[in-house]
Order: structure tokens, then C-alpha cells, then sequence
């Protein structure tokens, strides 16, 4: 606790110092105006722009010399949201539509076309550390979920989801579209065609949707928004208004669907083969529902997961990257996680719908296969559901469920979830699940047949400061079969501040600030966990970057505790000319360490990529001595013009894990992607050495 009180102490000091060093205060200093120490000059009322119909498509090429773009109303006046005035370098954007697509074109001005940053040519990768923009649509106009769709400047594209709860982009989510990018002598274009039909929506005439542009500027750096009324801009509900959509007459293609694949596989070290083929279909109901059915689905991951020798005492979260639960998969997000497909280790056959309407959100899955459970697999029919009801402006309530019905018993999990807006930026939210298990869970020779979980929380704020308090009560035994649910028996309050600020001028580009607290007892109301973090941040306008991190961690029995320092140079700039490192010392179980890190992005050229990582831990046991744990990790990649890509990965740690891989993938028309992969591996305790090769056909 002296750690939180020690930082909310300083902080307003920091803050004036930071506004007297600006020079934003006058001689007087305590007499300025906060308005005048913290400008806020661009934020603005909802912003709203008129789709135009066109009887004549443009020609996706990145040019914007077709006709029908002079006929587009113009979205412009981009704010950067860090330090909330009008972008320097603006951006216009144009829309127009027919009964097929959505046509958005994007100008981008660049006095500097020497200074952008664009190397991503993988569809769907992150443009984060790229000059891009992006288009957000919430297509009910409910201010609850949206469609991503993002571009850099090679033309190279980027879609994702976002959900009820506002964690982060879903980029498991896909679909067909298309988009091209060019660069000018001032300027570069980007054009996006988005078929309408791929999108859930409401098919009626006079129809408006939320919608918000964004644009990322390396060089400068600038950060902006077409619709900015706060710090939340990139969520449906702060969206701008796009209206004038007449479609009632969009062609929904109900035609299913059909992709294939087949693979071959060789286990070189036991001289054993492995062909295998599947089948998924896919087809649109309505315009509000989506169908998909799956047969021996192509369910392996093409490459490992990375390792990782970080010390933790909870089973480590693994995204999600298998294609059969793309679509509709951010439906099924809420604060208890009680479905983790993570979980499905093999499918033979599985089915699921899941849509949206203007005031409800559905999502059925129904998988029979293999779920891993106490270590031995389980084979049996799984299913998930979920059902939203909007309520208000941006609220909702919903419930979900998962039941497991193994070959040798059954576990049932549901309960309802909610979370009211008191406005735009404060929310209450609330989920209580009860659990069933025929066998029991095990914990410490205990057998728990009926468990249940409780999740409240209230959050908030805009820049500078957010917050949020909430309270966890899990019970000894929730651990439901499809669920991710790292801590169970614990019972108590949390809460969290973030402070983070930017400069327009001055020898410091921004100033970050968080604290963080959790403290938990168990059935017995023995204090198992108590947790205080603390991070302070400093940014300089030379593109360095300091971050201090301290923590005091109580996991029953152990005291642990560290201090952090990290150190980063052009990562907000062009980050493969960056570098970043830290040094962090500890205890950690009764054992104190020392542990360095770096990480090296390189762009060798401007299709050949590397990236260097280590870590090095030096552990001091209590029996005297010590010990070296270290990982590192090269990544190599280059794409060919054709769009072929051949990637090498190195990885190896001190425990005898490692990683070699050699894959090569191209995308040989739209409809057909070839892979071929040689790996050697040594992961999860998973031994691995072959080849594999793979061919997916669509039509």
C-alpha cells in the first residue's frame, strides 16, 4: 500500500513539473487555466457524413482518378488523439456504396513520402508499427460491436472484430474483400471495396451506421480520428454517424460456401506418414445470420507456439489461431471465461450459427471431438451458447453456457452477465455463473460437485485518468470443461488507476503512470494472493523511452516481489529501426534472480525481415550457488513478389526446448494456398520432427 500512496503523491508533482518545463504556465504557474495547461481545443460533437450511391463501381487500383469519386461527400478534420488538436497532415476520406459494396477511399497527405514506414505485405497481420488507416463500422448502429478494416500503404490488409467488453481487436475474424494503396509526391491513396454482404447488418433502406476513420503517421508520429469526442474513440459508441444507406436491395449471397483441404504429413523421427482431408461449409441465413458446418476439419496449427521462461504460477493464456472459429467467435467474450477453444484438441464433426440484430446477438456451437481434462484426452459431444438483449442506448444483458458432455461424465456451466453504461464512459459490470460436475474437482483431496463464479466491476474515466474497482468471488471447484479460469478459491477486491498523458512541445513527449491492486482469500478467508504493481513511464522527444515497474506479490506461500527497468529507442517511430532492452531483479519463490532482456527488429531490406530476442536469468538458489535460465529467438522472413513467403525460426532455452522451423507459404490464386513446412521442435512436451505440406481450395 506505501507503494500506491507513494505514487499518488507524486503524480500531481510530476504533472506540474511536466506543464512548468512545456512552458505552459505562465511566471505564476498555480494561475493558469486547465484548459490552458491541457488543450482540448479539437474535441467535438458526434460527426456525421452521407454515403453517396454510385451506379458505377470505381476500379480498386489506389488511384482515386475514377469519376465517381468527385461525386463523394469528404470526412476530414482528423484529430490526433494524443494530444487532442487537429492533425498537422489531415486525411480525407470518401464513401460510396452500390447494392454490392462499400467503396471507402482514403487521401492521406505526406509532404515526406521518403519517410513512411510500410514492410507488412502478410494479409492480416498487425499494422500497428505501420503508416495505415482504418475503417470501423458498427453496422446495427447499437454502439456495441464493429467491423475492422485496415490497410498500409503496400496495400496489404488487416480485418477484425471487436465485442461487448472492449478488450481488443479480434483478428481471428475474416472475410473477402479488397483494397490497393499508391504513393504520391505529397500524398498516398488508399481504396477499400468491402461487399456488404460479408457483414451482418440490417437490410432496410435510409439506414445509418455507426462509423469512425483512423489514420497512423509514423514519421511525425501522429495518431488520428476522424470522430473524436474522447479518448475512446475506437469504440462503437463514441463513433461518427455514416448515413443515406438504402439496403434493402443488397445481394446477401445465401449460396453456401465450401473450402477443402489436404495435407500430408511425416514423422521423420518415426518413420511414419499421415494424410488427412476435411471439409468446411459455410452459409449466410439472412443478413443477420450466419451458418457454418465442419467435417474433419483442418485443425492443426501450422507452426508452434512460441515459448516462453517467464515465471508464472497460473496456466498461460494461448491465442486462438485455428480458422473454424473465426466467425462470430468475439460473441462468446466475457469477464469469467468459461469457453476457451483452446480447449478442442481434435473435432471430427462440429456445427455453429451465430448472428446479430439490431437489439440481440446470437452464438450456437455444437462440437463432437477431444477436450484435454487432467491431463488425459476426453472425447464427447461439446456446446456453447450465447444470448445478448440490448438495453438503452449502450447497455446489455446476456447469459451463456457451456456444457460438456464427456464419455465419462458431464459438466455444465451457465449464468447471466451484464453491463450498464451511466454514460458514454462508465460502466457498471456484473456476471454470476453456477457450475455442475458428475465426477467433482479435485482441490487438495477435496470433491467439488457445484461451484459457481461472481465478477462485478465499475470503470471509467478519459484521458488523462482511468479507473476501475471490482470484486472476484470463485469458488474452490469452478473450473469448467471448456473454460479458462486461471485462479480458483479466491474471494476479494481489485482495482486499478492509469494515468497517461502527452506533450505538444518540450523536452518530453508523454508521461504514463499506473497502479494496480488485488488482494484475495480463500474458502477458509486465509489471504492467498495480494498483489500490488506500480509502473511510471517517460517518453522524450528523441524517441527514448524509460519505464519503471515495481511489484510486491504475495501467491500463498510465496512473497514475491521484483523491480523492472526497461529502455526502448524508436519504437513509436519506425520500430524496425528500434532496439529495447531491460534489467529486472527479484524473488521469486524464496529464489532471488537477475534477468536481462533485448529485443532487435531489423529490416534488412524491404522484403527480407529479422527479429532478435533473448532473455537471461540468473537464479541464486537458497542452497547456495546459481543457476542460468535463458531463451532467445531469431525470426527471419522474406516475401517473394509473387507473394510467396518463406519464414525461418530459431529458438532454443537452457532447458532443452528448441524450435527449428522452415515454412514456406503462397497464396497461389484467391481460392488456393499451398504450404509447406519442415519443423523440429521441442514444446509443451511435445516432441516433433517432419514435414508437412498442405493445399486449401475454396469454391
Amino acid at each position: 500500500m506505501k507503494h500506491t500512496m507513494a505514487l499518488f503523491i507524486a503524480l500531481p508533482a510530476m504533472v506540474l513539473l511536466m506543464n512548468t518545463e512545456a512552458g505552459w504556465a505562465d511566471d505564476a504557474g498555480l494561475e493558469a487555466d486547465l484548459d490552458d495547461v491541457r488543450p482540448r481545443r479539437a474535441r467535438g460533437p458526434v460527426r456525421s457524413v452521407a454515403a453517396v450511391r454510385t451506379d458505377t463501381p470505381p476500379v480498386i487500383d489506389g488511384k482515386l482518378d475514377d469519376a465517381c469519386w468527385s461525386q463523394a461527400n469528404i470526412a476530414t478534420d482528423f484529430t490526433d488523439y494524443r494530444i487532442e488538436q487537429l492533425a498537422v497532415e489531415q486525411t480525407l476520406v470518401r464513401v460510396l456504396y452500390d447494392d454490392q459494396n462499400l467503396y471507402i477511399a482514403f487521401e492521406c497527405l505526406e509532404p515526406e513520402p521518403n519517410s513512411i514506414v510500410g514492410v507488412e505485405r502478410r494479409y492480416d497481420q498487425s499494422l500497428h508499427d505501420e503508416d495505415s488507416v482504418v475503417a470501423r463500422f458498427d453496422t446495427f448502429h447499437d454502439h456495441r460491436c464493429q467491423y475492422i478494416f485496415g490497410v498500409n500503404t503496400l496495400g496489404t490488409r488487416y480485418d477484425a472484430r471487436m465485442g461487448l467488453f472492449d478488450r481488443y481487436d479480434d483478428d481471428t475474424w475474416g472475410c473477402d474483400w479488397s483494397a490497393a494503396s499508391t504513393v504520391e509526391k505529397d500524398r498516398w491513396f488508399a481504396e477499400m471495396a468491402i461487399p456488404i454482404g460479408n457483414m451482418l447488418f440490417e437490410q432496410k433502406d435510409a439506414a445509418t451506421w455507426g462509423a469512425n476513420f483512423y489514420r497512423r503517421e509514423i514519421s511525425i508520429p501522429e495518431r488520428g480520428y476522424w470522430c473524436y469526442r474522447n479518448n475512446r474513440a475506437r469504440y462503437s459508441r463514441e463513433f461518427g454517424h455514416l448515413t443515406n444507406l438504402d439496403l434493402a436491395k443488397v445481394k446477401v449471397n445465401r449460396k453456401p460456401a465450401f473450402e477443402t483441404y489436404f495435407s500430408a504429413s511425416s514423422d521423420l523421427d518415426e518413420s511414419s506418414n499421415k494424410l488427412s482431408t476435411g471439409l468446411d461449409i459455410s452459409m449466410r441465413l439472412n443478413s443477420e445470420l450466419t451458418s457454418a458446418l465442419t467435417i474433419n476439419p483442418d485443425f492443426g496449427q501450422v507452426e508452434a507456439d512460441p515459448d516462453t521462461i517467464e515465471m508464472r504460477d497460473t496456466e498461460r493464456f494461448l491465442r486462438e489461431r485455428r480458422p473454424f472459429f473465426r466467425e462470430g467467435n468475439e460473441l462468446f467474450g466475457s469477464p469469467l471465461n468459461i469457453y476457451y477453444s483452446r480447449r478442442f484438441t481434435d473435432i471430427d464433426a462440429g456445427a455453429k450459427i451465430t448472428g446479430q440484430g439490431k437489439s440481440w446477438a446470437l452464438g450456437l456451437l455444437d462440437v463432437q471431438g477431444e477436450i484435454v481434462r487432467e491431463d488425459k484426452a476426453r472425447s464427447g459431444n461439446y456446446h456453447v451458447g450465447r444470448f445478448i438483449h440490448n438495453i438503452g442506448e449502450n447497455s446489455h444483458i446476456g447469459g451463456i453456457w457451456a456444457n460438456s458432455n464427456r464419455s465419462d461424465g458431464m459438466n455444465i456451466t451457465g449464468g447471466v452477465d451484464t453491463r450498464l453504461f451511466l454514460d458514454s464512459t462508465t460502466s457498471f459490470t456484473a456476471q454470476f455463473l453456477r457450475m455442475r460436475d458428475s465426477e467433482g474437482i479435485e482441490t487438495d483431496g477435496i470433491y467439488d460437485r457445484d461451484a459457481y463464479g461472481l465478477y462485478t466491476a465499475l470503470g471509467g474515466g478519459t484521458r488523462p485518468l482511468s479507473w476501475q474497482v471490482d470484486y472476484r468471488d470463485i469458488s474452490r471447484g469452478f473450473r469448467p470443461d471448456l473454460g479458462y479460469i486461471p485462479r480458483r478459491n479466491i474471494r476479494g477486491p481489485g482495482s486499478s488507476l492509469r494515468y497517461r498523458e502527452y506533450f505538444e512541445e518540450g523536452i518530453l513527449k508523454s508521461i504514463s503512470a499506473s497502479s494496480q491492486a488485488d488482494v484475495y482469500t480463500n474458502n477458509d478467508h486465509n489471504t492467498t494472493l495480494r498483489d500490488f504493481i506500480e509502473e511510471f513511464g517517460v517518453g522524450f522527444r528523441n524517441e527514448v523511452e524509460l519505464s519503471y515497474t515495481r511489484a510486491d506479490k504475495y501467491h500463498a506461500p510465496y512473497q514475491n516481489q521484483y523491480d523492472r527497468i526497461r529502455v526502448e529507442y524508436n519504437e513509436d517511430v519506425d520500430v524496425w529501426e528500434s532496439v529495447s532492452g531491460g534489467f529486472e531483479k527479484g524473488v521469486y519463490e524464496k529464489e532471488p534472480y537477475k534477468e536481462y532482456f533485448l529485443e532487435k527488429p531489423m529490416r534488412i531490406t524491404e522484403r527480407l525481415l529479422s527479429t532478435v530476442n533473448g532473455n537471461y536469468r540468473t537464479i541464486y538458489p537458497q542452497a547456495g550457488g546459481e543457476k542460468a535460465i535463458w531463451l532467445w529467438r531469431w525470426v527471419t522472413q522474406y516475401t517473394f513478389t509473387w507473394n510467396g513467403r518463406i519464414k525461418f525460426t530459431a529458438e532454443e532455452t537452457s532447458e532443452g526446448r528448441h524450435n527449428l522451423t522452415a515454412l514456406f507459404s503462397w497464396p497461389m490464386k484467391n481460392n488456393i494456398d499451398l504450404y509447406v513446412l519442415f519443423n523440429d521442435y521441442e514444446t509443451n512436451g511435445q516432441e516433433v520432427c517432419g514435414a508437412f505440406f498442405k493445399v486449401v481450395y475454396r469454391f
